[in-house]
């Protein structure tokens, strides 16, 4: 905790380290690596949590896999996402076919720590966006994180929202939405509920949507 609660000043630093490390990773991942720095700041290590967490759920990482190794063996690697048919076959080749320089990984300072672990969680994400059919913004993981939501929570929003954008999923979240779609976007939230726990009543489920804006 005490290492995480410390990134907020390295978040900068942490963005030019991946920036410099695009000829290992390549600029796609380069560029999500650093997207998801810059939106989720000190949150990182609480976002890249839930993004691991999510990977699991949906199969796309092993129960011993980790996101700061999996990116520490991206940097080390060099084959770059472009280079392979699939994201997965990436993750297949990182975890297989790279080991991790661990005397190294075990020396790393707050930058590049935070470096790697936002390549590693931005190969997670784009692995449940292949396995999903969906595009998953780096800002909704930030506000599953603030809103403090269960794997199976976050798991369910993404597969309802296959067909209308996680980004109206963010907009509702910070109160962007027009009246219309704010209700739309509440009755679909309001469905997820009542499919996880049936015993939810209305006012509860209602409460839970409300709290939801509020992390706006």
């Amino acid at each position: 905790m005490g290492f995480w609660s410390s990134v907020g000043s390295a978040i900068s630093s942490a963005v030019s380290f991946v920036s410099n490390a695009v000829s290992s990773i390549g600029g796609a991942l380069a560029g999500a690596a650093s997207g998801l720095l810059k939106v989720a700041g000190p949150l990182l290590g609480d976002v890249t949590t839930v993004i691991q967490l999510v990977a699991k759920f949906f199969n796309v990482l092993k129960p011993s896999d980790n996101v700061e190794e999996l990116g520490a063996k991206a940097m080390q690697a060099d084959k770059k996402p472009e280079d392979f048919d699939s994201n997965a076959e990436y993750i297949d080749y990182l975890r297989n076919e790279i080991e991790l320089d661990k005397e190294k990984f075990n020396k790393a300072g707050p930058v590049e720590r935070s470096a790697r672990t936002a390549v590693g969680a931005s190969i997670a994400s784009k692995g449940i966006e292949e396995a999903k059919g969906i595009n998953i913004p780096a800002e909704f993981w930030v506000k599953v994180t603030e809103q403090s939501l269960k794997t199976n929570e976050i798991s369910s929003i993404i597969q309802a929202f296959k067909d209308n954008k996680l980004e109206d999923y963010v907009a509702f979240s910070k109160g962007e939405l027009s009246p219309k779609d704010e209700i739309k976007t509440g009755d679909k939230l309001a469905e997820i509920y009542k499919d996880l726990d049936p015993s939810l009543t209305d006012e509860e489920i209602e409460d839970k949507i409300m709290k939801m804006e509020a992390t706006a």
